[in-house]
């Protein structure tokens, strides 16, 4: 059997938990196919200004932030170390840093298939120049095939100047899938292809094999893990049930720097290793955060997740509403402005998740991804 050479194509370097997480997951889940596997080094500008410690700029928002940087320095200096350390140690890398699409096409790198995804790399509006970057389509590619992996368009419908060039670039492509429902309706509506929707990449990898990554933390009594990747303020009433119900003390993980009054322990500098101890020693989980819905699935946690989206058409497309549906668990997902109606559920809610069952539906989810995985590069 002649082995297989993947090269993927996603959002590795940013520092952001989901991000670097879902990257090294969906390489793992391809060299355990026994495929040999690497990420294209490939890394916008935009990205490692975004995940400097500093805000570049003179806007008050980059002057507080700055601020308050400079406050917790040393934390959040270890939390950029730990970053770095991870794709070092963790990720294997094309031999090539590619810094520009031009880098790309000037000497592009030659695999057996290029995989596209995961994350919103196929998002037009996300870049500085609010169209879709080349690179996370292969278009640089010379040779072998183009195999997408769960890439989102992460908006609700493609602008109408943006879809003759989606067009273009799917046609090229040899196997579809899409991270979330509504993506397979854009590609269907834009480009005429059938598509399926596989798992996140950090759903490929079970418990078990998350664990042998994961950092145990340094907090060794029970705890209630709070996770707001918004402002965690508008959640103050909502962390106090929890707490009332638990009597347990609030350890906060910061995507956002603002926090709980209830918080105890405040946890600026964890990487993304630190990040999955501290869902593995969590006692429930309380999370707006996608990835933070996930890792409390795969660690079977008790959890209460918050669609921060105000608009009722964003949540139902939304990648956590989607998730959710498929495993069963749609009423763990709450509004953030609702805190009567949470307050009420966790009050009078005795019954633990039935994980059983979600994770009988997860292992036959995993199975049909890891299956449109393999067929795609065999």
């Amino acid at each position: 059997m002649i082995l297989v050479k993947a090269g993927i194509l996603t959002f590795h370097y940013a520092h952001h938990y989901g991000a670097q997480l879902q990257a090294y997951a969906l390489m793992r889940a391809i060299e355990m196919l026994g495929m040999k596997c690497e990420i294209i080094n490939y890394v916008r500008k935009d990205n490692i200004e975004g995940s400097r410690i500093f805000k570049k700029g003179l806007s008050a928002g980059s002057l507080l932030a700055n601020a308050n940087t400079l406050m917790n320095y040393g934390k959040l200096k270890r939390r950029h170390e730990r970053y770095d350390l991870f794709v070092q140690e963790k990720m294997k890398l094309s031999e090539r840093f590619y810094g520009s699409y031009e880098e790309l096409c000037a000497d592009p790198p030659e695999y057996d298939a290029y995989v596209c995804g995961s994350d919103q790399i196929w998002n037009p509006l996300i870049f500085g120049e609010k169209t879709y970057d080349p690179a996370f389509f292969a278009e640089f590619a010379q040779c072998g095939r183009r195999v997408a992996y769960a890439p989102s368009f992460g908006i609700s419908s493609i602008p109408e100047d943006k879809r003759e060039l989606l067009k273009k670039y799917i046609e090229k492509f040899d196997h579809l899938s899409v991270r979330e429902k509504h993506g397979e309706k854009i590609l269907k509506e834009v480009t005429g292809r059938d598509s399926i929707t596989v798992l996140d990449p950090t759903l490929l990898l079970t418990m078990d094999e998350w664990s042998t990554v994961a950092a145990v933390p340094d907090i060794r009594e029970p705890y209630i893990l709070c996770y707001f990747i918004t402002d965690a303020r508008k959640y103050t009433r909502h962390v106090q049930a929890v707490s009332d119900k638990y009597r347990l003390p609030v350890v906060t993980l910061c995507g956002s720097r603002r926090v709980v009054p209830q918080t105890r322990y405040k946890v600026l500098d964890a990487g993304p290793c630190e990040f999955l101890g501290l869902f593995a020693g969590a006692s429930a989980v309380m999370t707006d955060s996608f990835h933070g819905t996930v890792f409390s699935l795969n660690y079977n946690k008790e959890f209460f997740c918050f669609e921060s989206s105000a608009s009722s058409e964003k949540a139902v497309n939304s990648r956590l509403h989607n998730i959710l549906d498929k495993v069963g668990l749609l009423p763990r997902i709450f509004s953030a402005t609702d805190a009567k109606e949470f307050c009420g559920f966790v009050s009078d809610n005795t019954t633990d998740i039935d994980y059983s069952e979600v994770g009988r539906i997860l292992a036959k989810e995993r199975s049909i991804s890891l299956k449109y995985l393999k067929d795609s590069l065999s």
